[in-house]
């Protein structure tokens, strides 16, 4: 993986990974907001509860938080969940522009792509802005994910609306892209 050497992903576990995430969290809604003008509380149902307790909303079987470190500063953060049975969303990705142009997106992907299979996902979804956010809508093309019908309307025009399957082998989730 093209990541920094001095850049490492946890699957959260530990305050310091929490206490990461949530300071990350809100550089993410910050930057939404002066981006887009959107207010993520007010966008998505749930968001806040979310928010206020992400240990609970992204712990198995339902969920994983992945943070990217650099040193001992959180710098980048991706969230899968449950959304409906055995689909997963990936949610709330996001590199601090201190990592940008470190890998740590494309390390985030793959990771989150990861977790999804270590729950069982068969899939996972996600929503993105193409215009706003063409780095990682970039990221999760390359990464095999393609246009699938909307699954929830966030009030935003242009927003894409992209999925992976993930086959199980094994009774194992397994990333169905072609090997790189």
């Amino acid at each position: 993986m093209d990541v920094r050497h001095d850049v490492r992903l946890t699957r959260a576990a530990t305050y310091a990974d929490w206490a990461g995430a949530a300071q990350l969290l809100e550089e993410y809604r910050r930057w939404l907001h002066g981006a887009m003008g959107l207010d993520l509380t007010t966008a998505q149902r749930g968001a806040g509860d979310e928010f206020s307790d992400l240990p609970s909303f992204y712990r198995p079987p339902d969920g994983f938080l992945i943070v990217a470190w650099a040193g001992a500063r959180p710098v980048g953060m991706v969230g899968v969940h449950r959304y409906a049975g055995s689909i997963g969303e990936l949610k709330r990705m996001y590199a601090s522009p201190t990592a940008r142009g470190m890998g740590v997106g494309r390390a985030l992907v793959t990771e989150a792509v990861s977790a999804a299979a270590d729950l069982g996902f068969t899939e996972i979804w996600l929503q993105t802005e193409p215009d706003t956010m063409a780095a990682a809508h970039r990221l999760y093309r390359e990464a095999g994910f393609a246009d699938i019908p909307a699954y929830h309307d966030l009030g935003v025009a242009g927003v894409a609306t992209l999925g992976l399957q993930l086959v199980r082998s094994g009774g194992v989730a397994e990333d169905r892209r072609a090997p790189c």
